[in-house]
């Protein structure tokens, strides 16, 4: 499918992004980019189109704009590319007064669409300006349209009076009214809206009309993590970093050292535009004020991009002027650094970097952050933050706990802040392995793209037909759009059409008499010996009995712990808690499950959830986390049964529905409500053809209850846990309850079922 994305204000290029260098450069610029390219990675999309204006001459700085900015096709990667669309004379417009030009870039913009090669599928605007030229190419060609508003006008019209401004002055230099009607509009017809934060769903919007029909989903953006891996990757031996990294290091350093007697000292971090929201002066005085800071820390502010101030924007101007002002007032010659350039791909993350090998912290002292990007590039290498309460940083820290938010108007709050984190190096040491940690599992794109396209599933109505077309691989499998081919069954979902795999596996069953499906960890596998004997039975049965698996292990480790056990990996493997099948000789992954499961499944929204508990950290290890199952670990040791049940209460009070499965003391997942190793296998055998197969179950905790608990013959191990020996002797489900331990306990159920 092909997709459209604007973006149509401010400097857009594919490398070397000049964020910062004025009002309209920011991160926005940074998400589109990166979007487009992770939804054009999916194998359904054929290409996604970056649109925005055609520049030449010279930008808001008054200085020349590099010729890439007038080049109409740069492209991204394979299936993306920027598309530059000209626009009255092509001269820079800063984005307020964009407006009379969007009735040409709109009808360019469809003589452009119409020419494509392929039909356009749906198309998302970003920001006020693009959601006007967005909804009118959508309403043209009658596909769906998305918005993500980024800033909204009410929020900032009650910003500006509240620092004195009036709603007449507002009009004049910002066109604060017609920018507000036109959000409206937006809304007003929007198939769906995308935000990145809670804060941004609940209080941005807030003062709008959204029709009760319309999808306001939040979904984070992701993290380029190529480019903020950790900073002690540069102590760890053989680890490979490209020279452009080391490169924008030294340069940093150097950079650094000319303003800093001292270079040794910790450091202080601020990345930000020289905009007044930004409160930049905020950190300084609290800095300048500070002797306790000024002993232990030098301070860095990268204030945007800048060749000579007199040429910058009025409100640029004022806010540089000032900070140079305060540098002067508080004497911090030696201590302060404000450097005039930086590059967005290789200096900020080696900024980052520097300020986290020498124990430094970060700090977004914005009066209001929508989303807060820069806290989180800094987690990701390991550089805990201080940063507003106001805004998206309260999500960064419920999903990562890699810093403090706080009121960043106090002068003495913020200082405290600052200072706990330097010199508490515990807490350091903490907030640096969270952040690490945490974004890497709450900030990829790829978890970004699968939502994304959950939404557009449900506004699209070509979608689920050429879903169909891209099996995805085993290891890159997301949640899939619902299956429409189908038709209503008794269990109350749609019957899934039976599809090659599934009429291979027919196949493949038509001379077997038995299925056993066991769990692997603790039932399967324990003992060789015993695993030799059942491995052997099974082969005498010549075919007559087929060997299937359902396990909390992802594919691969399943995979990986058959080699382990010289165990024939089986055709039928129900994996990740039943959140994934695979089936066949060729181990594919079988769709319709997926789609099923994706319809009531919010993982973003869950995250957020669980991560206010205080009581559960995400497991860290490889696979642990995949598209249909967030795996946790107890930090209080054990999880009681009312813990449980008031998380899974308190997920469905959240509109997130789902199944919380507690096993071995301490291991939590969170699965989708239709999942379930029992579910997943219901859902095989409805498509099986047999009515004669004999089915036998085995497992030993708590995490395979939901198997057990089926119409099958149930085997519980002699080494199950006393959780599940508890359900089985309060008679919750007829499960026999073996004495040997593992494959041996397997043996002797078969036995009592007159099997073997």
């Amino acid at each position: 499918m092909y997709v459209q994305i604007l973006s149509l204000h401010g400097l857009v290029r594919g490398d070397s992004i000049e964020m910062g260098r004025d009002a309209d450069t920011g991160g926005q610029v940074r998400y589109v980019l990166d979007l487009a390219v992770a939804l054009a990675e999916d194998p359904r999309i054929t290409q996604v189109d970056l649109v925005t204006r055609k520049l030449r001459g010279t930008g808001a700085d008054g200085q020349p704009l590099d010729a890439e900015y007038a080049r109409e096709i740069e492209p991204l990667s394979p299936k993306s590319r920027i598309v530059r669309l000209s626009c009255g004379d092509d001269q820079y417009v800063r984005k307020e007064d964009l407006w009379p030009f969007l009735p040409e870039l709109t009808n360019r913009l469809e003589e452009f669409t119409r020419a494509q090669s392929w039909p356009l599928a749906w198309i998302h605007g970003h920001y006020a300006d693009a959601g006007v030229v967005a909804r009118e190419i959508a309403r043209r060609l009658e596909i769906p349209f998305l918005f993500t508003g980024h800033s909204l006008g009410k929020p900032k019209l009650a910003y500006l009076e509240a620092e004195g401004w009036t709603h007449a002055k507002a009009n004049e230099l910002l066109h604060i009214d017609q920018r507000i009607a036109e959000e409206q509009a937006c809304l007003d017809v929007a198939s769906a809206v995308i935000t990145s934060t809670l804060h941004e769903k609940h209080s941005q919007y807030r003062g709008y009309r959204i029709p009760e029909e319309t999808i306001v989903e939040v979904i984070a953006p992701g993290l380029d993590l190529k480019r903020f891996f950790p900073y002690y990757n540069y102590e760890l031996p053989g680890e490979e970093i490209g020279e452009g990294f080391k490169q924008a290091r030294s340069r940093m350093q150097r950079q650094l050292a000319r303003f800093l007697a001292d270079p040794q000292k910790k450091l202080i971090l601020a990345l930000c535009r020289p905009d007044r929201r930004k409160n930049i002066q905020s950190l300084i005085q609290a800095y300048g004020e500070s002797p306790e800071l000024r002993a232990i820390a030098n301070l860095a502010v990268f204030a945007g991009i800048r060749e000579d101030i007199n040429t910058m924007s009025d409100n640029e101007r004022e806010v540089l002027t000032e900070i140079l002002l305060l540098m002067d007032r508080y004497d911090l010659y030696g201590k302060m650094a404000i450097p005039k350039r930086h590059d967005s791909e290789l200096d900020v993350p080696e900024l980052y970097r520097i300020a986290a090998s020498g124990r430094g912290v970060f700090v977004n002292s914005a009066f209001i952050e929508l989303f807060g990007l820069t806290t989180i590039e800094a987690s990701a290498t390991g550089l805990p933050f201080v940063a507003t309460e106001n805004g998206g940083p309260q999500d960064i820290v419920a999903l990562c706990n890699s810093g403090i938010v706080l009121d960043v108007t106090d002068p003495q709050a913020l200082t405290a802040g600052i200072l706990k984190l330097l010199t508490d190096g515990g807490l350091w040491d903490e907030y640096s392995a969270n952040g690490i940690q945490n974004v890497r599992l709450n900030y990829a794109w790829k978890t970004h793209v699968e939502h994304y396209l959950r939404i557009v599933s449900q506004v699209h109505p070509g979608w689920k037909e050429m879903s169909r077309a891209f099996p995805t691989p085993v290891e890159e499998v997301g949640p899939q759009p619902v299956s429409t081919t189908g038709v209503s069954s008794s269990s109350g979902r749609s019957a899934v059409s039976r599809s090659s795999l599934i009429e291979r596996l027919n196949q493949r069953l038509e001379p077997v008499r038995g299925l056993l499906i066991s769990d692997i960890d603790g039932t399967l596998l324990g003992d060789r010996e015993a695993l030799r004997e059942l491995l052997g039975w099974l082969e005498g049965q010549q075919g007559g009995w087929m060997l299937g698996v359902a396990t909390g292990r992802a594919p691969a480790l399943v995979y990986d712990v058959c080699r382990e056990w010289d165990v024939p990996v089986p055709e039928i493997m129900i994996a990740s808690v039943g959140s994934e099948i695979v089936l066949g000789d060729q181990h594919e992954h079988w769709p319709e499950w997926s789609d099923w499961l994706g319809e009531t499944w919010h993982p973003s929204r869950i995250a957020e959830v669980v991560a206010g508990t205080g009581w559960l950290v995400p497991q860290t290890e490889p696979h642990t986390q995949r598209p249909f199952k967030l795996s946790y670990l107890a930090t209080t040791g054990s999880v009681p049964v009312p813990r449980e049940e008031w998380l899974r209460e308190t997920l469905r009070a959240e509109g997130c529905p789902c199944q919380v499965i507690a096993s071995h003391g301490q291991y939590v997942d969170i699965l989708p409500e239709r999942s379930g190793k029992g579910a997943a296998l219901d859902f095989l055998v409805e498509q099986i053809l047999r009515d004669d197969l004999k089915i036998v179950v085995a497992g030993d905790s708590c995490n395979d209850w939901d198997l057990l608990k089926r119409p099958y013959a149930a085997i519980a191990v002699g080494n199950s846990e006393p959780a599940l020996r508890e359900r089985i002797l309060q008679g919750e489900a007829e499960v026999y309850q073996a004495q040997r331990d593992h494959a041996a306990g397997i043996l002797e159920g078969l036995s009592h079922f007159g099997l073997r």
